[in-house]
């Protein structure tokens, strides 16, 4: 049987699953450590061993021949997807992968290696996607299904992905979305939105409210659920800032759902209401925070190997 290798590539953790015909083996689901902070050779070697790691789930599972067509890698940005380049700095994590060719270097580890070589498949690759528009892609083929075709998709965490996707296309450059398909780095406020969209974002407004600048956003969803007055303005106000950010794009592209994804959409219930109040559209909208967004970004990272 064929297989794709799908890797998730976090900053704490990384999560690998095996799919096939576009379905996940949940059985070969696993968290790795991120090894985020290690050097070049260390962290490639890491990902080979998570190649090794689901071929060796998979021959326990499976009596049959299996092949490999390839490894779908869900990768933070900055990288260059295309050629499989990472571009992070001064992030406290990959830093040893700047300007490194991911996808060469790991092409060659696992070719050197004979454990795995003898289940590839003649046309193996490996692909590098963005992480954000991998998992908007799984949940689009999710919600394809319920009749949607038009679909925004954000992801709220360390910082604030973005994708849309009409018809299965991800949109760049129409419908007022920028040429990058990102808003991150469009002009908000005093700074840009992922100034304002993002872990950072909620750590300023808990400073404003009179929290300690190591309040955890879970600590603050907490507090907020048990009636904290200021808890609750903090995701309030995120609600809004949310709402006035994402407002001209969703006004321009006109999608028939958002889709929330990230560890700060895990709180989505206490900023829904002032979100609601303040997003500007002109047709209905559906709002909904995955609640398969793992899953999703594996179906993502497998559609990059035809």
């Amino acid at each position: 049987m064929n297989y794709v290798i799908s890797i998730d590539v976090g900053g704490t953790t990384i999560h690998a699953a095996t799919l096939s015909d576009g379905v996940v083996q949940t059985n070969t689901i696993t968290t790795y450590d991120s090894f985020a902070n290690k050097d070049k050779h260390l962290i490639i070697n890491h990902l080979k061993d998570i190649v090794e790691n689901q071929i060796e789930k998979l021959l326990k599972q499976s009596n049959k021949t299996i092949r490999i067509k390839g490894v779908g890698i869900a990768f933070p940005g900055p990288a260059d997807y295309n050629e499989g380049i990472s571009y992070i700095k001064g992030l406290e994590k990959y830093d040893s992968l700047y300007k490194v060719n991911i996808k060469d270097e790991l092409f060659h580890t696992i070719s050197d290696n004979h454990l795995i070589t003898k289940y590839l498949s003649k046309n193996f690759s490996i692909r590098l996607g963005n992480d954000a528009t991998l998992f908007a892609v799984g949940e689009f083929i999710k919600y394809k299904n319920k009749g949607f075709q038009k679909i925004a998709c954000f992801t709220l965490g360390t910082g604030i992905g973005s994708t849309f996707i009409d018809k299965g296309r991800v949109v760049k450059g129409e419908f007022g979305i920028p040429n990058s398909g990102f808003i991150y780095n469009a002009p908000f406020k005093e700074g840009i939105i992922e100034d304002y969209l993002s872990k950072k974002g909620i750590s300023n407004l808990a400073l404003q409210h009179g929290f300690t600048s190591d309040t955890s956003v879970k600590e603050l969803a907490e507090l907020a659920i048990d009636g904290h007055s200021d808890a609750k303005k903090v995701f309030s106000d995120f609600g809004v800032w949310l709402a006035e950010a994402v407002s001209p794009y969703i006004y321009s592209f006109k999608p028939e759902i958002i889709v929330f994804g990230g560890q700060i959409s895990k709180s989505f219930t206490q900023f829904e209401s002032s979100f609601n109040e303040n997003i500007i559209y002109t047709n209905e909208l559906k709002v909904e925070v995955s609640d398969t967004p793992l899953i999703s970004t594996f179906i993502g990272a497998n559609n990059l190997i035809n």
